[in-house]
């Protein structure tokens, strides 16, 4: 009975640990995970956990396309993210509800990072006094189609324009889907009248993308600048 007990509990250990050293696979606590206490953190990660740590690993790969600037929850700076720690607790560690359905889920490293961050009370700095890690450095938007897709529509549009997507009839997946879409999405040499730039204007459109409703950060008029530079330029791959 004894050997039993020891060989559950190095197990429990294992699991945690891969889940720790291994956060690419998709993570998610069960649904029925009631409050933090039932989270498992370590003192030592609660000590040295920081706000730019966080954003660096769970909030700018995962969150900020949604909840930068545009307003609401904003969590692109400290005083914000820090004032709205218990929603971040309860719809990102408890109920589970962000990210929303259809985006990658929290990876298990990223969930145990940003549970550690919440149950230290949203440190801005390491509680042990060790060196907060550097921002991350800031991807700049290129007029490539590559640059566009991963800080622009991946972020930003496929969680509905995907295949099982429910603006599946719209592709955004490469430039010739957009091109050949009889909805010119895309007028290679035409900017101003491709429907790509016209929906991202939101003071114009009348359908503006992505959604007000949403909730997705509208892209800002210096990256839809650079994609019409990519437009003008041909709309290559």
């Amino acid at each position: 009975m004894r050997s039993d007990s020891f060989t559950t509990l190095i197990s429990s250990v294992c699991f945690a640990a891969f889940g720790l050293f291994f956060g690419g696979c998709s993570y998610r606590i069960e649904k029925n995970t009631s409050d933090l206490n039932s989270i498992i953190v370590s003192r030592e990660s609660m000590d040295s956990v920081s706000y730019q740590e966080v954003k660096n690993k769970v909030f700018l790969p995962k969150c900020i396309s949604c909840h930068g600037n545009s307003g609401g929850v904003n969590l692109d700076n400290y005083a914000s993210a820090r004032s709205h720690l218990e929603q971040i607790a309860k719809s990102s560690l408890i109920t589970k509800t962000m990210p929303k359905a259809g985006n990658e889920p929290l990876a298990a490293g990223e969930y145990l990072l940003l549970a550690a961050w919440v149950k230290a009370g949203g440190p801005e700095t390491p509680l042990n006094g060790s060196d907060t890690p550097p921002p991350a450095p800031v991807e700049v938007l290129k007029p490539e189609f590559g640059s566009i897709k991963k800080l622009i529509i991946d972020r930003k549009c496929l969680s509905c324009h995907k295949p099982d997507g429910k603006a599946s009839r719209v592709p955004l997946n490469t430039p010739q889907e957009m091109i050949d879409s009889p909805l010119e999405v895309v007028i290679p040499g035409n900017a101003d009248e491709s429907g790509l730039i016209l929906s991202l204007d939101w003071e114009n459109s009348t359908k503006p993308m992505p959604p007000k409703e949403s909730g997705i950060s509208q892209v800002s008029p210096e990256e839809i600048q650079t994609i019409k530079e990519w437009i003008n330029k041909g709309a290559k791959d």
